[in-house]
């Protein structure tokens, strides 16, 4: 029998939403559904990782009932795990308390991790026990350290890219006292039971499945990256690093390296995880470069630009630090026209209204067709059947759709679709904040309805669309 929760009505009002449909909702409800009794994902939409994350969150469902509750405070609990790691690091290099709590607070300012704060995803797990193998690293803590790489091949597939940075940061630490092959017979053990664990999860996904990591279901990583895509990709990573108001951070930190400024080790610990990361990310990944694989990257700026801060003056530094906080604070609201909203900060948050009222404007049987994020099932994204009723395109014609739905939440509309529907279709827009939804009725089924229009799109977001499309092709 379930645990009654108090009722915390904000989280309650913020369903699943986006990846954590797919890498999370999915596999929650399977293994629940299963009385947690399966380690793996249902076989259609199986992304290939690894499932403690979502287990234990249907644990956590049996114990105290499914809401939208019980999953916003088992993803809070990763993001103050996140936070006590970020803490611990800060103060192995920065030396004033009051100066750490600064730290802190520009944690808890950062767009991109207060956005995972709201996410029920694993990908909050996975980056806290990367920035714990961090600490135990740089500590020297062998225990914690392989503790925190197993439990991290648990959690996500790009784990191995972590291990593989951690590697290279490991021997980078003691190059000056060891060679290689000294190195390689200590520290052995450190890699080849993660990666053990690694391989026995993929041998029991190939049995339960049929196929290792090239996931049927999941596109985007299924062949290597060309040479122009690699560098477009590399590029895209890069803008990911200095988005939602990190870029101030990065301005400071090439000052500090020119001006030697800062711990310099720290500052190179950075510089390896950040090539090994991306150089290997890139090989692979084209379209779905999210903020949040780089969290780490960003949590480990914070700390070095604090860091190099003690070195300027009293009133410059305390002017650095307010433009840092408040650059922070404005990236939480960041969004320019013609970009496609990710879940990099909590701009996304403005759809959830238009849903409802969207919901409202049309009968209950009204279904609606789009793609991700918003093509979920309700009983996915509010675990229950609140939501509107969606269906995914999946390579139909558009003209044999009947209700459609085009937001900038979504990248899978071409511009040429958008034409297309504009000019076949009767519209209209729905606005709130950064975040429009526009919905699309096709005039085979629907007549036309009074007083609708769309949005039209400024000379600024054409201009940057097409900028984009260039850059894309």
């Amino acid at each position: 029998m379930a645990i009654l929760l108090p009722k915390f009505s904000i989280m309650e009002k913020i369903p699943f939403f986006g990846d954590a449909i797919s890498s999370t909702a999915r596999a929650v409800q399977y293994i629940f559904d299963q009385n947690l009794l399966t380690i793996f994902y249902p076989i259609e939409t199986d992304p290939a990782h690894p499932t403690l994350y979502p287990w234990l969150m249907a644990a956590c469902w049996k114990l105290f009932g499914r809401t939208l509750l019980v999953s916003h405070l088992y993803a809070y609990f990763w993001y103050l795990f996140l936070i006590f790691i970020f803490y611990k690091i800060a103060k192995l290099f920065i030396v004033d308390k009051a100066d750490v709590n600064k730290t802190l607070l520009l944690f808890i300012a950062m767009p991109t991790a207060l956005s995972m704060s709201a996410m029920m995803l694993n990908t909050t797990a996975v980056m806290a026990f990367f920035l714990l193998a961090i600490y135990s690293l740089l500590t020297k803590n062998n225990k914690w350290f392989l503790v925190s790489t197993i439990l991290m091949m648990l959690t996500h597939m790009q784990a191995p890219f972590f291990l593989l940075a951690l590697a290279a940061t490991d021997f980078f630490l003691s190059m000056k006292e060891k060679s290689f092959i000294v190195w390689f017979k200590e520290r052995f053990v450190f890699y080849v039971l993660p990666f053990a664990v690694l391989v026995a999860w993929l041998t029991l996904h190939y049995l339960h499945t049929g196929w290792l990591v090239l996931s049927p279901n999941y596109s985007d990583a299924d062949k290597l990256n060309g040479f122009s895509q690699y560098a477009k990709s590399l590029l895209i990573m890069a803008w990911r690093l200095v988005d939602f108001g990190m870029i101030t951070f990065y301005i400071i930190f090439i000052y500090a390296l020119f001006k030697k400024l800062g711990d310099k080790k720290l500052q190179q610990v950075w510089l390896i995880l950040a090539i090994v990361i991306c150089g290997l990310m890139a090989i692979f990944l084209e379209n779905t470069i999210g903020h949040r694989y780089f969290l780490v990257l960003g949590l480990m700026m914070i700390i070095i630009v604090m860091n190099a801060l003690q070195y300027f003056a009293p009133r410059q530094k305390n002017i650095l630090y307010v433009l840092l906080l408040l650059s922070l604070v404005f990236g939480n609201f960041l969004y320019y026209p013609g970009k496609t909203i990710g879940d990099g900060n909590l701009v996304y948050l403005g759809y959830f209204n238009l849903a409802k009222t969207i919901k409202n404007d049309f009968s209950d049987t009204t279904v609606f067709y789009s793609y991700a994020p918003i093509a979920n099932p309700s009983q996915l994204m509010y675990l229950n059947d609140e939501g509107l009723k969606t269906e995914r395109i999946n390579g139909q014609n558009l003209d044999s759709i009947p209700a459609i739905i085009q937001s900038n939440l979504n990248a899978e509309f071409s511009e040429s679709d958008k034409q297309y529907l504009a000019q076949h279709f009767y519209g209209k827009s729905y606005t709130k904040g950064s975040v429009y939804v526009n919905v699309f009725l096709n005039p085979k089924f629907y007549k036309k309805p009074e007083g609708w229009k769309l949005r039209v799109p400024s000379g600024f977001e054409n201009s940057m669309i097409e900028m984009k499309s260039k850059i894309k092709n």
